[in-house]
């Protein structure tokens, strides 16, 4: 998973901490830098949502579509029994290649993905499939 990184401001306060120019402080904003990752690590997963599939494996079901946020810079998958994923997109029908997503993991799906960006899951075979997606 790759997630939206703000952390250019704690790289910018590094190099002023390293330069000499911090004045002590290096330990405060050592610590301040330190928990930028798992912190939008935990925006990305903590914004995901349930899913529920249609009988023939499509999320949403129908032909709605769901939508990328900022939150993640990858479509992630987590679930609940080991499936086959893929994702297609709105705006060309397309779809990536299938990926195995194992139960209870969070699995990328399609990474590298834009900002308000439709999109579809499709899971491989019949059936009902639950989980979380975070987009």
């Amino acid at each position: 998973m790759r997630i939206r990184s703000r952390v250019a401001p704690f790289a910018l306060a590094g190099v002023v901490i390293g330069s000499g120019l911090g004045l002590g402080l290096a330990t405060t904003a050592s610590a301040a830098a330190g928990p930028a990752a798992p912190t939008a690590a935990l925006s990305c997963y903590g914004s995901a949502k349930s899913y529920t599939t249609d009988n023939v494996g499509f999320w949403p079901a129908g032909s709605g579509f769901a939508y990328t946020t900022s939150n993640c810079a990858d479509i992630n998958v987590k679930p609940t029994t080991t499936r086959r994923v893929r994702v297609c997109w709105k705006t060309s029908g397309t779809c990536n290649g299938y990926r195995n997503a194992p139960a209870g993991q969070w699995t990328v799906a399609a990474s590298g993905v834009l900002d308000g960006s439709g999109y579809w899951l499709d899971f491989e075979g019949t059936g009902v499939s639950r989980g979380q997606v975070a987009a």
